[in-house]
């Protein structure tokens, strides 16, 4: 766009550089992209964005604003249309933030979605994004949503994604909002068969057929269940039988955090605005 830009304005022979400013509208577009890139570069950019977006209020302004710019007052009356009852210094409040993401700018008395501001709320609608997430965390819980979309996680592995001590925390939060899920304590026993072979022992079929149907990899006693089509409590009386035996053993596996559907799609979110430029 920029390029396109450029070409044009070679072409454009204006009085004065003022009359450019003023009058251009392909001018102030440039001026807006250049902006918003500089913006982008800063490093915190993101979080200061992820912030700005954890409002519902700020969310409604930006739906209000990508309609037309409108001043702070004709703001305050759309608002009231959306039950929320603001003075008008309150609403320029809520404006900063939107301001310092570059999601809004103000045209002389009126504020409007800039061309950044209409990626990122198109982003918010395709998701239905609604501000899920805790404010002012740092960007932390984000971190981990956006690494567990590679699949799932131990806490070791989490611990290297976030920039604080406060994994617990961080993780106890994602679980209540029902973003993130883990595995109960009885899947994290997983059994293994041992090297000894089967036919040296006396075993019924079904224990044949539960030491056949346990992969290398191992397996936990609800998916070997579901797997054989035994119900749960007579699984765990064959495989006490079978550890008797020497044919079969159980190893504790890590704790795995995992996204939700709910996560999955905030996960998702946060892809996208990251790769908006």
């Amino acid at each position: 766009m920029l390029r396109v830009m450029e070409e044009r304005c070679k072409d454009c022979s204006v009085i004065t550089p003022i009359t450019c400013m003023e009058q251009c509208e392909t001018w102030k577009v440039k001026k807006e992209l250049h902006e918003t890139t500089q913006m982008l570069s800063r490093r915190n950019h993101w979080f200061i964005l992820l912030n700005a977006l954890k409002n519902r209020r700020r969310l409604t302004m930006l739906d209000i604003l990508r309609k037309r710019p409108l001043s702070t007052e004709d703001l305050q009356r759309k608002l009231h249309d959306s039950k929320y009852f603001h003075s008008q210094k309150t609403i320029q409040q809520y404006l900063k933030p939107l301001v310092n993401a570059g999601l809004v700018r103000k045209i002389d008395e009126r504020f409007g979605l800039t061309l950044y501001g209409q990626k990122v709320f198109e982003a918010v609608k395709w998701h239905n994004f609604e501000g899920q997430l805790p404010v002012n965390s740092g960007g932390n819980e984000e971190r981990i949503l956006r690494n567990l979309l590679e699949g799932a996680k131990t806490r070791d592995e989490l611990f290297h994604s976030v920039l604080t001590n406060s994994l617990s925390r961080i993780l106890k939060r994602l679980l209540k909002l029902n973003l993130i899920h883990s595995d109960s304590p009885s899947d994290r026993i997983f059994y293994f068969r041992t090297k000894r072979p089967t036919h040296m022992d006396h075993i019924s079929p079904t224990q044949k057929k539960i030491c056949a149907s346990i992969p290398q990899a191992g397996i936990s006693t609800r998916a070997l269940s579901k797997l054989i089509g035994i119900n749960l409590r007579r699984t765990y009386k064959y495989l006490r039988n079978l550890r008797g035996k020497k044919l079969v053993f159980r190893r504790e596996v890590p704790h795995e955090f995992q996204l939700t559907e709910k996560g999955r799609k905030i996960a998702k979110f946060l892809e996208e605005i990251a790769e908006i430029e």
